[in-house]
């Protein structure tokens, strides 16, 4: 029975997740009556669920101590016994109740989940989803407004999604329509997103001394490509350990940056924390109306960010590569296996190569033009920050729109190619760039394989990185056509703000709080597809019923 109630239950939470979101936008009075109805049913199934547990319980204290938190279907009744009251109490305890509505069909919902048996790709899919949706009903909550007004749905929804997905888009300004329990929630999302779903709630096991089965231990071992428990669990506490130690550090740096720039102590700190972990998880959201635009001649502040947001968009193993061969040679190993791995020392080289490319094309494209200002100094660090900032970061110092069209074209491509595999940013990512330039240029050479730093790359790396780039062209090239069907606005605008989206960047000229809702759903989808990338996608929707392959004749087709 209680296997049936799971089922029941689980699947029904997942509707009601979604029901919840609904109930927030403003609908007609008669599909508001009705959801209603449908809502008082759901609590009643939920509340059926609780008391059929604890009475076929063997050991009901036992039980209601270890599920306690179950009990919190009770609270919506409050709403039943308040009835429609709308002093501020009532108003107060209606958000609570909503809260915890969410709260207990998220838990319920991660049965029905579970059951399912999905792959991991599929897993990720589904986490990324509930968290969004649970991120915009919080969001719609009037609390979290500064003019105490519910947020539509679609804003809030474009919000979450951005948030999780570490963009940085925005449609409404956090810093002027957003509270403090917003823009914590928003800071929430973006540190979920940031160190990924699904990693954060394997360490919230680990950290919590649970016992994996088998099936567990597959899926932490496609999660982190780690083959064994002991290496998932070093690999989780430093990703843990070098994640909170930078941001804390960064926060510490920014804290001393900004000291009496605002009003008090604490107001500096919320500041300087909120961006530094937006710094590091490369999401680019700013408790500022204008980003960082403020500081583009704060030298402190410009260092302080850049580095935050190369940190974060090397990656996990790249970081840990490099501490431990640093490590190793400080502690006078001179073995000649303690050397950089071929992917970390590819991720350093495409990564200052690009940095450069972009700081040189910025100041050629720039100087004397309308967007900087006659201070060398300035102009320095905004060629410098704005380089680091494209490659998925989302921050700006200058005015976007503002930027001759062949600067925005170089932020395009470098906002394309994106971070490194394993971090915390997006974009087709630095070893994909890497494996397709060293497949053009053996083209060029007498080599039959792509070698790398004396390497061989796979043949299924290099389709690996050809499937990646088509998917990325296809979905860009046909984004961009749906909105300058559906928007007014120039091609350079729109193909900068859809590879801003995908490349889960944040940067724009200045058209997305412009967007028509069709062309926002777009967006939203597009930085969905970018944050998760078109492996896991094609893996989860398309690839996971592939049995078997069959093999044919081969034969030539002329190329170019």
């Amino acid at each position: 029975m209680l296997k049936v109630l799971d089922r029941i239950v689980g699947l029904v939470a997942v509707a009601a997740v979604f029901l919840l979101l609904a109930e927030q936008a403003e609908l007609p009075s008669y599909i508001v009556i009705v959801l209603t109805r449908i809502n008082l049913g759901i609590l009643i199934l939920f509340l059926i669920d609780v008391l059929a547990r604890i009475i076929l319980s063997p050991a009901r204290v036992r039980h209601l101590k270890r599920n306690w938190f179950d009990l919190i279907v009770f609270i919506p009744f409050l709403q039943l016994i308040a009835g429609s009251q709308e002093n501020t109490s009532f108003i107060v305890i209606r958000q609570i109740v909503i809260v915890a509505m969410l709260i207990s069909r998220t838990r319920k919902s991660q049965k029905f989940i579970k059951s399912l048996g999905l792959k991991p790709t599929q897993l990720m899919i589904s986490s990324f989803s509930l968290t969004i949706c649970l991120g915009a009903v919080l969001l719609t909550l009037p609390v979290s407004s500064t003019g105490n007004e519910p947020t539509p749905m679609l804003d809030a929804l474009f919000t979450a999604t951005s948030a999780t997905c570490v963009t940085g888009l925005i449609v409404r300004d956090t810093a002027t329509h957003f509270s403090m329990f917003g823009q914590l929630v928003i800071l929430c999302l973006i540190q979920l997103g940031g160190l990924g779903i699904m990693t954060f709630s394997v360490f919230l096991a680990l950290a919590g001394r649970k016992r994996f089965g088998m099936s567990e231990r597959l899926l932490i071992k496609d999660i982190l490509d780690s083959d064994m428990l002991s290496d998932a669990r070093k690999l989780i506490t430093f990703i843990f350990v070098m994640t909170f130690s930078i941001e804390l550090l960064g926060a510490v740096g920014l804290f001393a940056a900004w000291s009496g720039k605002f009003a008090g102590a604490g107001m500096t700190a919320y500041h300087a924390l909120f961006h530094s972990i937006s710094a590091f998880c490369n999401a680019g959201f700013s408790t500022f109306s204008d980003s960082l635009m403020g500081f583009s001649g704060d030298l402190a502040t410009n260092v302080l960010i850049c580095i935050l947001i190369i940190l974060g968009g090397l990656g996990f193993l790249t970081v840990r590569n490099i501490i431990g061969t640093i490590a190793a040679r400080l502690g006078g190993d001179r073995r000649t296996s303690v050397h950089l791995r071929v992917q970390p020392r590819i991720v350093l080289t495409v990564s200052i190569a690009l940095i450069l490319f972009g700081a040189l094309a910025f100041a050629a494209f720039e100087t004397g033009s309308e967007a900087l200002g006659c201070e060398l100094k300035t102009n320095v660090l905004a060629a410098f920050f704005q380089s680091v900032t494209t490659r998925t970061a989302g921050f700006n110092t200058v005015d976007i729109g503002r930027l001759m069209p062949s600067t925005l074209f170089v932020m395009i491509i470098l906002m394309f190619i994106g971070a490194s595999p394993g971090s915390t940013g997006g974009g087709l990512k630095t070893t994909t760039f890497a494996v397709l330039w060293g497949a053009m240029t053996r083209e060029f050479s007498d080599k039959r394989q792509v070698e790398i730093y004396r390497r061989t790359i796979p043949a299924d790396t290099i389709q690996k990185a050809l499937t990646v780039l088509l998917f990325y062209l296809v979905v860009v090239a046909s984004s961009v056509v749906a909105l300058l069907a559906i928007e007014p606005f120039p091609l350079i605008d729109v193909l900068f703000e859809a590879v801003s989206a995908v490349g889960t960047v944040g940067l724009s000229t200045g058209i997305t709080a412009s967007l028509s809702p069709y062309s926002r759903v777009i967006v939203i989808l597009l930085m969905f597809f970018g944050r998760l990338g078109p492996l896991t996608l094609g893996y989860a929707l398309l690839l996971s019923n592939r049995k078997h392959e069959v093999h044919y004749a081969e034969e030539r087709v002329m190329i170019g």
